[in-house]
């Protein structure tokens, strides 16, 4: 009898360590999934706040992920209709550097931020940069998302957006959280 409740005791414990470890697991998630869902406003609301150059402005707006396919889907999500002024927004996924073609947004996943450095070889010059690895400003991106807690926030870096022939609102300096 003693053996079978220290069995049962034992299986109880497994059970409830098993479904405090799917808890965290299940949490976890909906916070990725939160933070990326947050990720696609900002970019769609970056593209409200900067000014291409008129040879920009013909053709389809595109927004390029390169290596987040979360992302990707959230974004298609936040932009299906939309338009940049008179531009039709459209949504590209890219795995890797190979892929990359001409954008006017790229996000790059800091997994794939190593392709920072040479990326206006493949988007062009006029290309806003954004991404989440904490070197993305040294390497060239305009726009770096900072994790504080459960809060996106995001650095800008005045200099590199206007290397890169960009315009851009006031606003988008005022706002962020830190300034390069």
């Amino acid at each position: 009898m003693r053996n079978i409740l220290i069995s049962k005791k034992i299986t109880m414990k497994r059970l409830i360590l098993t479904t405090l470890f799917v808890l965290a697991i299940i949490k976890v998630n909906y916070a990725q999934d939160a933070m990326t869902k947050a990720q696609a406003n900002f970019i769609y609301n970056f593209t409200k706040f900067f000014d291409w150059p008129q040879t920009e402005k013909s053709g389809d707006f595109i927004i390029g992920v390169l290596g987040s396919r979360g992302l990707f889907t959230d974004l298609q999500k936040v932009t299906t209709g939309k338009k940049n002024v008179t531009q039709n927004i459209v949504v590209k996924y890219f795995k890797n550097n190979a892929e990359i073609s001409k954008c006017h947004v790229i996000y790059v996943d800091a997994l794939k931020s190593s392709s920072l450095t040479n990326i206006h070889n493949k988007t062009g010059d006029h290309c806003l940069i954004i991404s989440n690895s904490n070197s993305s400003i040294a390497k060239g991106a305009a726009i770096q998302f900072i994790h504080e807690g459960d809060r996106l926030k995001y650095g800008f870096s005045k200099e590199n957006a206007l290397k890169h022939g960009l315009k851009f609102h006031s606003k988008v300096s005022e706002m962020a959280s830190k300034k390069y």
